[in-house]
């Protein structure tokens, strides 16, 4: 399994190489920083990066996105539970999770250093972890949330489950996403969702689908369900034959 950490918006070029450094310590092939205010040309960056930035492909991209596309799991972590309701695990609690998922590309975000991720970068991300540290001083250096993380997704036992079909593995943060899209859409049509209630209840059922990592199978369900539903809103509204 490959985990590839990915930086949203960082700040600190020096926190960057650190993190860089990290990646390499993990084997991480590379990292992905997402619409960064730190310059990567600073001195801090290559100092703190050590001669990992050799080792470690630095990837630069405008969204969280695209950064994420390739990937068939998204972790985000927080220590904003107000921010998003699901429940936050452990990196130790996410990496048990991850193992039978059959999930060979995982993508850990990491908010900026002074406000962490966003409420809808958050609602990008199938499972939530929080790492466990003293209330006296909760707050990590990012380079070193990012050690933490990597360390325990990429330090599982090599011998996962295998599983047997494409569509029970997850299901991939795209086909997620364009399944909500289409789930709106019918809803919307068929007059379930308004424009007062629309955003209230489509960010409830991505809650409701963030609790669980939705395989292939799963998304295509939830697509069907979608057409489904558009079609008989369809039906509905065709005269009758005189």
């Amino acid at each position: 399994m490959i985990v590839l950490p990915v930086l949203v918006r960082p700040r600190y070029p020096g926190n960057v190489g650190a993190a860089a450094r990290v990646a390499a310590n993990f084997a991480a092939p590379r990292l992905v920083v997402v619409a960064p205010t730190a310059d990567l040309d600073d001195p801090d960056f290559v100092r703190m990066s050590m001669g990992a930035e050799k080792l470690v492909a630095v990837e630069v991209v405008d969204d969280l996105a695209a950064a994420v596309a390739d990937a068939d799991l998204v972790i985000g972590t927080t220590s904003a539970r107000k921010r998003d309701p699901r429940g936050l695990a452990s990196p130790e609690a996410a990496a048990e999770r991850i193992v039978g998922t059959g999930a060979t590309r995982v993508a850990a975000v990491f908010g900026p250093e002074r406000s962490g991720l966003r409420k809808e970068e958050l609602a990008r991300c199938q499972l939530l972890l929080s790492i466990p540290t003293s209330p006296a001083f909760p707050v990590l250096n990012l380079a070193q949330a990012v050690g933490i993380v990597l360390f325990a997704l990429s330090t599982r036992p090599a011998a996962a489950p295998v599983v047997p079909e494409q569509l029970d593995r997850p299901a991939g943060e795209d086909k997620i996403q364009a399944a909500m899209v289409h789930l709106h859409d019918a809803l919307f049509a068929s007059g379930f969702l308004d424009q007062v209630n629309s955003a209230r209840v489509m960010d409830q059922l991505r809650r409701l689908f963030g609790r669980a990592v939705l395989t292939g199978r799963e998304v295509t369900i939830l697509r069907g369900i979608a057409s489904h539903v558009n079609y008989l809103h369809t039906r509905t509204k065709r005269p009758k034959a005189s």
